[in-house]
């Protein structure tokens, strides 16, 4: 309580004590009046509002119930799906296999191994197939309700390597797909690989001047490569040829590919219409090839 100070007149009048808190009292006072003047428009407006709060609570309502009822047929397809006869495999299709037997490829994939459809692990059933040297690339596809689509792509072998009485299929790459039985694969061109060690079989050639024969091979039309006999890779000149007709082929480094092998190809092409008999082609320089009649 704060005591005033005496007035020359206090004995007039009476003292009068102030209570700090009269202000603030009197303030609630005016704002308990102002709210209960003010609370009736508060009414209203919840009033107003309760609508959008009940389709705000509906749309809620729907949501929610959709996410359950889809989660509750995911269970159900699921269930079904994997314990059930419903996906269950009963068909394999294997296609683009060539020198592969579609028996084995089916057997090296191990999906007989597997019921079903759902479960089917596709990356390992690719990955065990790609384990033979003879296929490239597979893709494995599942077809409801009980298929299994499985397409094979295989390495296309480009020549023989002949090496210690040994015949190996070898790709484009140099990559060694095969050891062959006598008398196999006798239509594809030979590479002499003289006494390089044995390679492996699904490894790529190590020796490089085997290697630069095998990719000069891989570049040439099919055309030009069916006339080709046998392959030096060992020449000093770089990469020789013996065609089938007798005469060779110097072929130098593997530069210039493509020029090379479309100026040979049209030499060839005129020997073999007009019948000449020659001894030589000469193509490292296909600008101004060299031919060497007999």
């Amino acid at each position: 309580m704060k005591r005033l100070k005496r007035h020359p007149d206090s004995k007039r009048f009476p003292r009068i004590r102030v209570s700090p808190s009269g202000s603030r009292a009197r303030k609630s006072n005016a704002e308990k009046r102002s709210s209960k003047s003010q609370s009736p428009r508060r009414e209203d407006v919840t009033r107003r509002a309760s609508p959008a709060r009940k389709k705000i609570h509906t749309l809620w309502r729907a949501a929610y119930a959709i996410v359950l009822l889809t989660l509750i047929a995911a269970c159900v397809v699921t269930s079904v799906a994997l314990f059930t006869s419903v996906c269950q495999i009963t068909q394999v299709n294997i296609t683009g296999n060539k020198n592969v037997t579609a028996d084995y490829a089916r057997q090296l994939s191990g999906v007989e191994g597997y019921s079903n459809l759902v479960t089917l692990p596709v990356g390992r059933i690719a990955r065990n197939l790609k384990g033979n040297p003879w296929i490239k690339e597979v893709k494995v596809k599942r077809r409801l309700l009980h298929t299994v689509d499985i397409r094979v792509i295989e390495r296309t072998p480009v020549c023989v390597l002949e090496q210690i009485g040994t015949r190996f299929a070898l790709a484009g790459d140099g990559f060694v797909i095969a050891k062959l039985e006598p008398g196999q694969f006798k239509e594809f061109p030979s590479v002499h690989g003289g006494d390089a060690p044995l390679p492996l079989v699904g490894e790529k050639l190590a020796n490089r001047k085997i290697l630069e024969c095998v990719s000069v091979l891989n570049s040439m039309q099919e055309t030009v490569r069916d006339t080709i006999l046998l392959g030096n890779p060992f020449d000093g000149r770089g990469p020789v040829f013996v065609s089938r007709s007798g005469f060779n082929i110097v072929y130098g480094q593997a530069r210039e590919c493509a020029r090379k092998n479309e100026v040979l190809e049209a030499i060839i092409v005129d020997v073999e219409n007009n019948k000449r008999k020659i001894a030589y082609i000469d193509v490292r320089v296909p600008d101004s090839p060299a031919i060497k009649l007999r």
